[in-house]
């Protein structure tokens, strides 16, 4: 039997999701389908499975995740890579319904990256791979309780909370490695490259005056600052603020692609809580040289909203400030991992 490629296999998973959308997903609002897409997720593992699945909504797996491939970072849950067909299919049924169709995509080829970097050799194919990620649910899917969802892997971690129906997915990171493959069959296949070409797009278009309050370092850092456990450590926007005109589009671009990638209604909600903040308030900042195609680093921080983006230099790579490794993660002060609701839900239950 022929195996699939690598680019017939993402085109398929694309396709699919397309299709499930434009059958399914029109006009659905709250949390109700994603609910039924965690429940149906369950019901379809094996018992032994199913066990693996007893995780609270204050259980400390919950916060954790990791830019880390899974040997360097073991998770727990629900291992991709030992579903049979059934139960891997109503895995990427639930993804669907925590993403949009472009998330979905976007996730998916994550998860194809992982496989090519498996087979450059026989050592990276025991650490690397589509079959080391990890899919979670914590506490009771559709209930009034609060509850929630984690995808987790190499470069991919998307941290749903439910609480009153309502849905929040951040710590969002999407990362790639390589951004664009370098060789073989599939040499020139790129991702995130919206997300890179529209920071390059905004940088470029600030007046020098601008440009002096944006640009914070002529070097990038080497890695995003709000990594994993590092929640809190950026507290104060720093930058360009108040763009008008066409730096506002290019700004509100930028944001759009990576609010794009969650669920419709969430990636909506966001951006109204943007709009009500005021778009004045966000600040961008950038790290690192002008020219497309170099490494760099910027990000977007105001009240509600916080994205980081980082191209980083691969270990040992012949080419210098070659940026072929991305990290990147879309935050909410304050509420990642829906801690603000779920203070809120405590408070007025208990004193119910």
């Amino acid at each position: 039997m022929r195996r699939r490629s690598f680019l017939e296999t993402v085109a398929v998973l694309f396709a699919f999701s397309r299709m499930r959308a434009q059958t399914k997903g029109l006009g659905d609002t709250g949390d109700q389908p994603l609910a039924e897409a965690a429940k149906d997720f369950i019901a379809a593992l094996r018992p032994e499975m199913r066990s693996r699945l007893r995780f609270t909504i204050d259980d400390a797996e919950r916060k954790d995740w990791s830019n880390l491939p899974h040997y360097l970072h073991p998770r727990k849950g629900i291992q991709l890579g030992e579903l049979t067909p059934a139960e891997r299919a109503a895995g990427h049924r639930l993804l669907q319904a925590m993403l949009s169709s472009q998330g979905y995509y976007k996730a998916t080829t994550i998860m194809a990256l992982d496989d090519f970097l498996g087979s450059t050799s026989d050592e990276m194919r025991q650490h690397y791979g589509a079959q080391f990620y990890f899919l979670d649910v914590f506490g009771e899917p559709g209930g009034a309780a609060p509850w929630g969802v984690q995808i987790d892997g190499h470069h991919l971690a998307v941290n749903v909370t439910v609480v009153d129906h309502q849905v929040t997915m951040t710590p969002a990171h999407m990362g790639a490695d390589p951004a664009v493959i370098p060789s073989g069959p599939h040499a020139g296949w790129r991702l995130l490259g919206g997300e890179t070409a529209k920071g390059f797009a905004l940088r470029n278009a600030l007046t020098p005056e601008q440009a002096r309050r944006a640009v914070l370092m002529e070097t990038p850092p080497p890695d995003i600052f709000t990594l994993p456990g590092r929640d809190e450590a950026l507290k104060t926007p720093a930058g360009v603020a108040s763009l008008q005109g066409r730096q506002r589009d290019l700004l509100e671009s930028l944001i759009d692609e990576y609010l794009g990638n969650l669920r419709p209604e969430v990636g909506r909600s966001y951006r109204a809580a943007i709009q009500s903040a005021g778009f004045d308030k966000l600040h961008f900042a950038w790290m690192g040289p002008p020219e497309p195609g170099k490494a760099m680093y910027y990000r977007v921080h105001g009240p509600t909203l916080l994205i980081e983006y980082d191209s980083i230099v691969p270990p040992n790579t012949k080419l210098p400030n070659d940026p072929n490794h991305i990290h990147t993660v879309v935050r909410v002060p304050g509420n990642d991992f829906g801690e603000d609701w779920l203070r809120r839900h405590h408070q007025e239950h208990h004193h119910k």
